[in-house]
């Protein structure tokens, strides 16, 4: 609890807002779906009744994770997409993806993809990311070893609105929450406190504002084709991390490591779990970016700087290596979601450490930054 002045006043009321913050504390779930379950009574400075409280922690008391959860319904939303219901939320360690893949188990080849991930405002329904579903196939799930449920695997693929080229081999997949397609990281309660006014709440027919959205799960995994004008299909691979950044939707989709758009050709891009309203783009010659200044952060990683903000996360998937003046080499990644304005966190490789007081020069792996390189001295 929070107390003014640092007093704990036992016999002073509660006001709406103390009470779902700390019902939102002790369940470690997110402001925004407490205040959403007290939204009958709910108002900012308004003293709690003893009826009011008792309601909430009756809702308080229905989200308690369980390690004994069991599903109670499962439902096919679109083509990579299911939504879950379960009598409890999972638990941390039943939600993390390495579990979850082998407590997930569906017939006919089906697979999960990544974690499941629960509805901001719902007790316990999880939006679950699957491989592309065949239309027409009944799936079975199990859920740790019991039968949870059939549905049929859906037909509906996800509105996206253009294909745009955002770097030399990377391009990305346009959608519109105002063409009622949202990304699940702005309805999840793991990410509600960190989107801010992106973030919002569906409702069991996942509906806001009067308006029914299609959700898009996790990328992870996820691939679309992408054709050169008489040429041979390629396949490209998402980018972790770019689907929902700076408030926008447009996931990012890379050709293989060495492979560049051509400038002057008409590309198409097509999905086996997207509908693309404007599917084809001419590429452009466009300028790599330019690293201009590296900095340590610590003995396992380094600060990279470019010349101007690339405005998005097209950082995601890079690498830089460390050259000493010896010519050992050392190679760092980009951690993902690290970058601030034009400057960029990337992470050795494990066990690989800056040698103290050791200069290096620091290259782009690939042409993705073209030949620009920086120079660091470690001092710790």
């Amino acid at each position: 609890m929070q107390a003014e002045d640092g007093r704990f006043d036992p016999s002073g009321s509660v006001t709406h807002a103390e009470l779902v913050q700390i019902v939102a504390k002790a369940l470690k779930r997110d402001m925004k779906s407490v205040h959403y379950w007290a939204e009958p009574f709910f108002s900012e400075n308004d003293s709690t009744t003893r009826g009011e409280a008792a309601f909430l922690l009756d809702k308080a008391r229905q989200a308690i994770p369980s390690a004994n959860a069991k599903i109670t319904n499962v439902r096919a939303l679109n083509a990579i997409t299911l939504i879950v219901t379960f009598d409890a939320p999972l638990t941390p360690e039943n939600e993390a993806f390495a579990q979850a893949k082998e407590d997930f188990v569906f017939t006919n080849g089906l697979t999960l993809t990544n974690m499941p991930r629960l509805k901001t405002g719902s007790v316990a329904t999880y939006i679950v990311p699957t491989s592309v579903q065949q239309p027409g196939t009944t799936y079975t799930l199990a859920y740790k070893g019991k039968d949870a449920g059939s549905f049929a695997g859906n037909a509906d693929k996800l509105d996206m609105t253009e294909v745009r080229q955002v770097a030399n081999d990377t391009f990305e997949l346009e959608a519109l929450k105002a063409n009622g397609v949202v990304d699940y990281g702005y309805v999840i309660s793991a990410y509600s406190a960190g989107r801010g006014e992106n973030a919002f709440i569906l409702d069991e027919n996942n509906r806001a504002d009067g308006v029914e959205y299609q959700i898009i799960s996790s990328g992870q995994a996820r691939e679309v084709t992408i054709t050169p004008e008489g040429g041979q299909p390629i396949t490209a691979k998402y980018v972790p991390f770019t689907q929902s950044t700076d408030g926008k939707q447009e996931p990012k989709f890379r050709l293989p490591e060495g492979q560049v758009l051509k400038p002057g050709v008409t590309y198409t891009v097509t999905s086996d779990w997207a509908q693309i309203a404007n599917p084809t783009f001419v590429a452009k010659e466009m300028d790599p970016l330019h690293i201009v200044k590296a900095e340590a952060a610590s003995e396992t990683s380094i600060v990279v700087t470019l010349a101007e903000d690339p405005g998005d996360e097209l950082f995601s998937g890079r690498s830089v290596e460390l050259t000493d003046a010896e010519g050992n080499k050392r190679t760092a990644a980009y951690k993902y979601s690290s970058r601030k304005g034009a400057a960029g966190v990337f992470e050795l490789a494990q066990g690989s450490k800056l040698t103290a007081g050791a200069t290096y020069v620091v290259t782009p792996v690939g042409n993705w930054a073209g030949e620009s390189k920086a120079e660091l001295t470690f001092a710790p």
